[in-house]
């Protein structure tokens, strides 16, 4: 009997994620929407092995990369944007979880209007709540700057890729996508990304902001430059959206504090 395929694929990338994987994996498998309509695609970035993983469930396949290593998590994505064979296409980060309403939520969104997006919600690494990061009902690109943090799609698979380099490449597709739709989109009410501090992951550590900082940057000059001419109005916006991003990262880098981003910013920010 010939397979059924997927509705969604769910690409994780990993990179020593060993303690974490299970976790995301889990919250996957806890999904209201039917667990036999998705396919999990574990896009392997640092050479180890994830083949426990794999003998546990049928639905996960493992993706090694055929050249180097250590290529950072937007080509790992990319990798498996290009294996994946679900209808839709949705990103979950190693230490990261769903709300189990997340795809029963987002998929009916997703089909009509190309892309979905879930709320975000914060916790620390003692799984307390530290803010809930909620646009309303329709997300914009201004929300980006607005409310300072990422994003997560579930998207159709013609839409899904590819990731720049770097480390903003998951704000930057984000913002990419919203264009692609000129903001035909409502958000779903309750379907959240739980996103965790893990102190071990890259963005914890305290030189990522200058990193993302001069990503930034770069991503700015670049519209900038290529608007010369003209300026379009949802370039303008993203313009807009990446001097915002600049300023919240230059006033955590000047505060020199101790606590994680998020945490910063919620205390500057009236949050959920």
């Amino acid at each position: 009997m010939k397979s059924r395929t997927p509705e969604v694929t769910v690409i994780i990338p990993v990179f020593k994620a060993h303690r974490t994987l299970g976790r995301a994996l889990n919250s996957i498998k806890k999904q209201t929407f039917a667990y036999e309509r998705i396919e999990i695609i574990i896009s392997v970035d640092d050479g180890l092995s994830y083949d426990e993983f794999k003998k546990l469930d049928r639905n996960i396949r493992l993706l090694k990369p055929s050249g180097k290593i250590m290529t950072g998590a937007g080509q790992a994505r990319n990798r498996g944007i290009k294996a994946a064979k679900g209808r839709l296409v949705g990103f979950l980060d190693a230490d990261d979880t769903w709300s189990q309403n997340y795809l029963k939520e987002l998929v009916p969104i997703a089909l009509r209007y190309g892309v979905a997006f879930a709320k975000t919600e914060i916790f620390n690494n003692n799984g307390e709540h530290v803010c809930l990061l909620d646009p309303g009902f329709n997300i914009q690109i201004k929300h980006f700057g607005l409310i300072p943090g990422s994003y997560h799609p579930l998207v159709i698979r013609k839409f899904a890729g590819p990731f720049p380099e770097g480390p903003t490449q998951d704000v930057i597709h984000a913002i990419r996508l919203l264009k692609k739709i000129h903001y035909r989109y409502k958000q779903p009410l309750n379907a959240k990304y739980e996103l965790w501090l893990n102190k071990s992951s890259k963005t914890a550590e305290k030189k990522f902001s200058k990193l993302a900082d001069n990503s930034y940057k770069k991503w700015r000059y670049y519209y900038l430059k290529k608007n010369n001419i003209k300026m379009y109005y949802s370039d303008l916006e993203i313009i807009k959206a990446l001097q915002l991003k600049i300023n919240w990262n230059n006033r955590y880098i000047s505060s020199r504090s101790k606590e994680s981003f998020y945490e910063f910013i919620s205390k500057k920010i009236k949050f959920s």
